[in-house]
């Protein structure tokens, strides 16, 4: 009863807190937004490799991991995210708390796993402003988001002939994104508000093998690859235009608006076009004490389409990531020293995400670190800090320093079978 009551309550909050903002980014202006989860919090103690597969511990990004899996398992992480903005000129700083993700990992047999969860997949939350004086009459713009999108996720794994596993997963993407533009000109009393909303919905999938084998006594190889196919899902879309004034507080009221029809151009109903990736992930270690892997993503962000909305100065490109990382536990089954059985993570990543702003890539490179405290039999506390830099100043963009600091339990039992008493 107690784990029930755990579960439903941790389930309550992750709802409500996937309907607030997750990103304090400008360049979650772009698209649909900022990428919100990277991995589970072991992944990203290791630099977001995904190649590194389990008994305990959930790996949402490869679900052929599950065929591994001989503990249930229920995982729950949050993120704290700082950000230093800086310009050629001007620098701030923001900052905010978010869940990343709740799941639960279930053994079906010897050589077979589900897992079921929810995720944000994307944030939107800017407020950009500007002041345009090259004309004859100055004009001041400011720019607003907010929302995301978010999946539900069901997954099996089955692992074969010893050394292999294969995997799918299947998303429910759901959520809504609003995006306003307001307008000033000056001299004229009224500004303008354009205001656009879309839902989302639909299905995407993911695919992946895996494969282990020993190389020699303490020595394993783990190898990956993961798939993800372009796919397309449903927005359901709306737009309204209002006259509005500024009062003394600074807030924009409307005094007038008007729904547009989209059905006569088509736009009430478009599709998002997502699009599709593959990475390769290899790593070799003792099994219980090291590991060290990497991996290689390669993403065709330059399918990506939003078939309502586009921006001027946002364009895409194919993207690729490297990732490298891996863990040292200096004994695992040590009776005399508790951080001798703490697993030690670390690891960095560099990307070009795919995104170009005026025409320039976006690169983003970081570090991380992680401990995995153990807490009772094999369930975890891990946490874990990365630090990075995403974007540069040059041509008029912007750069952001982070930093985010992650928590997550990974709470491990037995069900469904009974104990034999003699």
């Amino acid at each position: 009863m107690i784990r029930k009551i755990i579960f439903v309550t941790v389930l309550f909050i992750f709802s409500y807190s996937f309907a607030q903002e997750g990103s304090v980014s400008p360049y979650s202006y772009y698209g649909t937004g900022d990428l919100r989860f990277k991995g589970t919090a072991e992944n990203r103690s290791m630099g977001g490799i995904s190649v590194y597969a389990d008994s305990i511990h959930l790996n949402l990004n490869n679900p052929a991991s599950l065929g591994k899996l001989r503990l249930t398992t229920f995982g729950v992480g949050g993120n704290y995210n700082s950000v230093s903005l800086k310009t050629a000129d001007q620098k701030e700083t923001a900052s905010d708390f978010t869940f990343d993700y709740i799941a639960l990992g279930i053994p079906l047999g010897n050589n077979l796993g589900m897992s079921f969860g929810l995720r944000p997949y994307t944030s939107v939350g800017y407020r950009i402003e500007g002041l345009d004086d090259a004309g004859e009459l100055s004009e001041y713009n400011k720019y607003e988001g907010e929302g995301g999108i978010n999946k539900a996720h069901f997954a099996l794994g089955y692992e074969f002939l010893n050394n292999f596993s294969i995997g799918a997963l299947a998303n429910f993407n759901f959520g809504t994104i609003t995006n306003k533009t307001i307008s000033y000109l000056d001299q004229v009393q009224y500004g303008s508000l354009v205001e656009n909303t879309s839902e989302y919905s639909g299905f995407d999938f993911k695919f992946s093998l895996h494969y282990e084998a020993e190389l020699r006594k303490n020595l394993n190889l783990q190898s990956a690859i993961v798939y993800t196919p372009a796919n397309k899902i449903t927005s359901s879309n709306s737009r309204s235009i209002s006259a509005v004034s500024r009062n003394a507080s600074g807030s924009d009221t409307p005094s007038y608006t008007e729904e547009i029809d989209l059905r006569g151009n088509g736009l009430n109903s478009t599709y998002l076009h997502l699009p599709e990736s593959y990475s390769f992930g290899l790593g070799i270690g003792k099994k219980y004490t090291w590991f060290v892997g990497a991996d290689y993503e390669i993403s065709k962000t330059s399918e990506f389409k939003n078939d309502f909305i586009s921006t001027a100065n946002g364009s895409y490109e194919d993207g690729e990531r490297f990732s490298v990382g891996g863990f040292w536990v200096p004994d695992y089954d040590s009776f005399t020293s508790y951080w001798k059985r703490v697993t030690y993570r670390v690891g960095m990543h560099n990307s070009r995400t795919g995104l170009m702003v005026n025409n320039v890539p976006v690169h983003d490179f970081g570090m991380s670190f992680g401990l995995g405290l153990p807490v009772r039999n094999f369930s975890n506390l891990n946490v874990g800090v990365e630090f990075g830099k995403r974007g540069s100043t040059y041509l008029g963009r912007i750069e952001e320093n982070y930093l985010n600091v992650f928590i997550s339990l990974s709470l491990n039992d037995q069900w469904f079978q009974k104990n034999l008493i003699r």
